[in-house]
Formats: C-alpha cells, structure tokens, sequence
C-alpha cells in the first residue's frame, strides 16, 4: 500500500506524525515524480515502487480530477472516496464514504 501525494518531501513527516507509516510500503510525492496529480508520472513512479502493473492495483482519492481522472488516465482503477457527498453525481467510478468499504468494490 502506498502514498501518492502533491505535497513536497518535507511533509512527508507529517504522515509519520499521523501513524500511517506502519501501513504504507511507500511514499511517492509529486517532488520526485517531477509531475503533480493528476498526470501520469506520479501514478506510473507508484505502480513501480509497488511492483504492479496499472491493472493490477487501484487509487483511492477524494478529489474527482487530481484522483480519479489522473488514475484512470494510467490504466488504474480509481475509487472515489466521498466523506461529505462533495460529488453525488459521480457514477463512472465506485464512490464510497468511508476506507472501510474500499474492499466492497473490489
């Protein structure tokens, strides 16, 4: 399981501060892809650190075109995570409200 995240090298501390560095095999930060989400080369430096190919694996993201247009636009399958019904009319991809339910739509 990774990070994918536009923010810079110097906040990845924060995710430690936060305890999700025992659940994550990795970070990828736009600094070292050289590109923001939402294009390709964040997702694709992911899919190599995790050692899958795009179909194999899936994005989770809250925003619709950093997340999930950037996710698809490399082959992967996108989920949206929607905590406050920000989207409701999305239905091109699984929306869901919670991480908990991110193995429903597997």
């Amino acid at each position: 399981m990774g990070l994918l995240t536009n923010a810079g090298k110097d906040l990845v501390s924060v995710y430690a501060e936060l305890g999700l560095e025992p659940y994550l095999d990795f970070v990828v930060t736009s600094e070292e892809a050289g590109e923001d989400k939402p294009k390709p080369a964040i997702f694709l430096l992911a899919l190599q650190r995790a050692g899958v190919s795009a179909q194999e694996a899936i994005h989770v993201g809250d925003q619709y075109v950093i997340d999930i247009v950037g996710a698809r636009g490399v082959g992967i399958k996108p989920v949206l995570i929607d905590r406050y019904d920000i989207y409701p009319d999305v239905a091109d991809c699984p929306r869901i409200h919670s991480l908990t339910r991110v193995t429903d739509n597997l």
